[in-house]
């Protein structure tokens, strides 16, 4: 049996131990297991992408400034998940920078294939959400539109990640992704579902409202176009069994018992779920 285990962070487990812990329990019973945790960003992404690529270049800006700072350092790839959108003033300052081939800027999976401007748009988008002036709004969608025209940027896919940081990396020469997206393509997941039996991500908590956040989501999608069953263990499941099937989840195991506010387990409790579940997902 050939079983692909790919996890977000559960728990206080990051995404790489918590996938290696699941593997080993199918790994115990003879299964050929592919691992490839998977993050958004910070130390969970620097890790999968060292799994990939090894010795690959990440870095990561916790501000605006410090993007663009780094960026110019032609970094493999420039984790800026945790950094705010810049106002459209501080955009238009900016000078565009030549960096180097292979450099991406990662950016939130929210934010991956937004455009700038129009109603849907991330400065509407923004506008709407402060609660500003329509004419304020359509104002900044009109410079936007212009200073998109000066760089020579379509206002296409990921032109409007953090509000237009995404516009301005393009026009330096480099990529825009989210994390998710660069490890999808890194390890080539497509692929391996599809030479895989069995699917099993993990996530801290799932619920009705994000149904386990975008790694499950983008790891059931991946599952449904391989036509493979995908089994998710959570920290805490909150989800029936119908809510799951709907959501192209086949099952789902949870290690905090139902009630539990706070998901504070071990590694060994985490081996214990993933060991029964290998035990009825092994042939």
């Amino acid at each position: 049996m050939r079983v692909l285990v790919s996890c977000d962070r559960i728990g206080r487990l990051g995404s790489a131990e918590a996938s290696d812990v699941i593997a080993e329990a199918f790994a115990e019973r003879g299964a050929q297991v592919a691992v490839t945790p998977l993050a958004e960003g910070g130390d969970g992404f620097a890790g999968a992408v060292q799994r990939f690529s090894p010795g690959a270049r990440v870095l990561a800006a916790r501000s605006f400034q410090q993007v663009c700072e780094l960026l110019g350092e032609s970094p493999g790839y420039l984790d800026a998940t945790a950094v705010a959108a810049p106002s459209l003033a501080e955009l238009l300052e900016l000078p565009v920078l030549p960096v180097g081939a292979g450099v991406t800027l990662v950016v939130p999976h929210r934010e991956a294939g937004r455009v700038l401007t129009g109603l849907t748009g991330s400065l509407a988008e923004r506008g709407r959400a402060q609660g500003a002036e329509l004419a304020a709004t359509l104002a900044d969608d009109s410079r936007a539109a212009a200073w998109l025209e000066r760089l020579g940027i379509t206002d296409t896919a990921s032109a409007g990640a953090l509000c237009g940081l995404g516009a301005w990396a393009l026009a330096c020469g480099a990529q825009v992704a989210s994390g998710i997206d660069v490890s999808v393509s890194g390890y080539r997941l497509p692929e391996l579902s599809a030479r895989a039996d069995l699917v099993v991500t993990g996530t801290d908590v799932l619920d009705f409202h994000r149904r386990g956040g975008d790694v499950v989501a983008e790891l059931t999608r991946i599952g449904a176009e391989a036509l493979r069953p995908v089994v998710v263990v959570a920290g805490r499941n909150f989800v029936s069994s119908r809510e799951l099937r709907l959501a192209g989840i086949e099952e789902a195991h949870a290690v905090a018992r139902a009630g539990v506010q706070e998901i504070d387990f071990t590694a060994e409790e985490l081996g214990d779920v993933a060991r029964r579940v290998a035990s009825t997902w092994t042939w």
